[in-house]
């Protein structure tokens, strides 16, 4: 089941007047992400072992570049994260009787952000509503310092794609 699509679909949460439909199949026959799983400890001790923030930075883009492209068919104004100056697109995928997780797809036309998307796809991929819901994504990134060291801007479309990949796993949450 899809979240997120703009191909025809059965709206999820109608009562609630969602505007995240839900479809049947795979994200377009696609394999999902291959970015690598890393714990929010992992990926702050991977942080603390750059030298400085030019190399986390680099860091960043080495993510973003292990994101596996999105294809044209989900770059639609429907899945495009609202609030970000880059494009950044969010994709989601309800899987799993009985126990429900959201695997996700997305990407951006900005390498930054591309690399902030693949962690968030990182901590959030394969997991349920519920633990997505549950994340302590603020904690998070003032711990790596992302709060310190990004544009105003950049800060604002984080936030965008956070509650974006949130608003999916609440509806989600919501159909399950």
């Amino acid at each position: 089941m899809r979240v997120g699509n703009s191909r025809p679909s059965i709206p999820v949460g109608a009562e609630s007047g969602s505007r995240f439909p839900l479809q049947s199949g795979r994200l377009g026959g696609r394999t999902y992400p291959s970015v690598k799983k890393l714990t929010p400890d992992e990926l702050i001790q991977a942080f603390q072992e750059c030298l400085d923030w030019e190399e986390r930075y680099d860091f960043l883009l080495e993510l973003g570049d292990q994101l596996e492209p999105l294809s044209e068919a989900f770059r639609v104004e429907e899945n495009r994260v609202q609030g970000c100056v880059s494009n950044v697109w969010v994709v989601g995928e309800v899987v799993g009787e009985p126990s429900t997780r959201l695997r996700f797809l997305a990407d951006s036309d900005a390498q930054i952000v591309r690399g902030l998307v693949a962690v968030l796809v990182m901590l959030m991929d394969d997991k349920s509503p519920k633990e997505i819901l549950q994340l302590d994504l603020d904690g998070l990134f003032r711990r790596l310092e992302l709060d310190q060291h990004l544009s105003r801007s950049r800060s604002n479309g984080l936030a965008s794609m956070i509650r974006r990949m949130r608003q999916l796993a609440q509806t989600a949450e919501s159909t399950s």
